[in-house]
């Protein structure tokens, strides 16, 4: 069987350098210069250890002749090019020099291919890429999320421990196709909550069937594998989430709990008592957006101490109460957060933060298009939602260094991709830099003698610039 080497790279901007290998006749490739965040963006997961970690992926397949790398970092770029099926990734990723680059195929790589098509030569193309990951498993996408889910705290110490993170699912299906049944899963998502958006950080992908609490408790477990136990310390969840053991287990870690009770409870029917009371004062806050006409008048009032309203949960609980008066009807709601003391308003405030997850999925569903899946098999399916949130959360964390970046535009679609310029981006081992045409033909002519006997490799740089390796 034949294997090759893990030879990507990325390459660093270096005039210099550059300039020094083009007098003495010496060029590795020479490109389309395109100016955008995907040069800054390829060094920031170079220097953040995220290829590495997609190096480590877990590899399931019979033959490895190609690094599961290229097909991890393939999917990793695919939405962010707006290719919304894997048919498209040859027809745009594979025919571009430039592109390739910016995927981490070094010149060398493009001159020589992995093997020879009809067409030419190409690293590998998109049914290599279903089959690679055909029989993953949703346990080898957490495995190797929790991996970079490590290297990227490492990479923003400090940055993740001070905020409040954020867990739920969503669904996404697959439709019957000729050879494979349709497909009913879901995503369930830990991500922390900065600015005006949610990271999406660890996630678990699986069957619909499965209880929230299931995957939850298994996602968090993962979660405190990687960060350890009250590294999170305050979590919303959703009230899909409610089972008092695993609330007082993860207090008694260190992670508060702010979540919705049910209408059933009898914590929420104590606070309804309690409300009653003639020393309780509401406070107004904004209404809902629930689309009523006219919207309710929402009120909300705080409780502490009620531990002995939920048997099942043992941990010190305070309580908010939230009061909807419709014309015709008054409605009453319920959140409990595992503390002591907490006021009203900042377990309300929960309520509104939990929902910006809600909108990061509507987010990736309007414009990162994660749900929109031909007929795959689950693995493939999988890998696609993966990657996908990936994409999201490296763009977003890059995009957050950027002092000029408007915070309110992270949660949106995939940035703007770069158009060729006048400028050629010229390599020479791992460096490059930009050049004009009359620049690298200046330096060319003025050292003919040595690239007279580099006459070959110049003409093959040139062909990478007009897209053919």
């Amino acid at each position: 069987m034949v294997t090759h080497q893990q030879t990507w790279q990325i390459f660093v901007e270096n005039r210099e350098a550059v300039v020094a290998a083009l007098k003495e006749g010496k060029c590795d490739g020479i490109l389309p210069a395109a100016r955008g965040f995907l040069d800054a963006f390829a060094e920031f997961i170079l220097d953040a250890q995220v290829l590495a970690v997609l190096a480590e992926f877990p590899d399931r397949r019979a033959r490895r002749s190609i690094p599961i790398f290229f097909f991890c970092n393939t999917l990793v770029y695919r939405p962010l090019f707006r290719l919304l099926r894997l048919t498209h990734i040859g027809q745009v990723l594979f025919r571009s020099p430039y592109v390739l680059r910016q995927l981490g195929f070094n010149a060398r790589q493009i001159q020589e291919g992995f093997y020879q098509t009809e067409g030419g030569q190409r690293p590998f193309d998109e049914e290599a890429i279903a089959e690679c990951f055909a029989r993953s498993k949703g346990e080898d996408f957490l495995e190797n999320q929790k991996a970079m889910l490590r290297c990227l705290v490492s990479y923003f110490p400090g940055q993740f421990r001070e905020g409040v993170w954020v867990m739920d699912s969503v669904h996404f299906n697959t439709p019957r196709g000729n050879r494979v049944p349709a497909g009913d899963y879901k995503v369930c998502v830990l991500g922390i909550l900065q600015d005006t958006t949610v990271w999406p950080m660890l996630w678990l992908l699986g069957d619909a069937d499965p209880h929230e609490t299931v995957v939850g408790k298994k996602l968090m477990a993962a979660a405190e594998e990687v960060l350890g136990p009250g590294f999170i310390r305050h979590l919303l969840l959703d009230r899909g989430y409610i089972d008092g053991p695993w609330l007082t287990e993860l207090w008694q870690k260190g992670t508060e709990v702010t979540i919705g009770v049910r209408e059933n409870m009898l914590v929420l029917e104590e606070m309804c008592n309690l409300a009653k009371l003639p020393d309780t004062v509401w406070e107004e806050v904004p209404p809902p957006k629930n689309h009523e006409n006219p919207p309710p008048r929402r009120e909300i009032t705080g409780f502490s101490d009620l531990s002995g309203e939920w048997s099942e949960c043992q941990a010190p609980l305070s309580g908010c109460l939230i009061r909807d008066t419709y014309p015709d009807r008054v409605v009453y709601q319920g959140m409990v957060m595992t503390a002591k003391e907490a006021d009203a308003h900042s377990i309300y405030n929960g309520r509104g933060e939990r929902w910006t997850l809600e909108e990061v999925y509507m987010t990736m569903t309007r414009y990162w298009r994660f749900d929109d899946l031909p007929p795959c098999r689950q693995g493939v399916a999988f890998a696609w939602v993966h990657f996908t949130f990936l994409a999201f959360t490296l763009i977003g964390l890059y995009r957050q260094e950027d002092e000029d970046e408007e915070l309110i535009t992270l949660n949106a679609g995939p940035p703007p991709l770069p158009m060729p310029e006048y400028e050629l981006a010229v390599y020479a081992g791992p460096y490059f830099t930009l050049l004009l045409p009359s620049e690298l033909m200046q330096i060319v002519l003025t050292h003919m003698d040595a690239w007279k006997a580099n006459q070959e490799q110049l003409i093959m740089a040139l062909r990478l610039c007009e897209g053919r390796t």
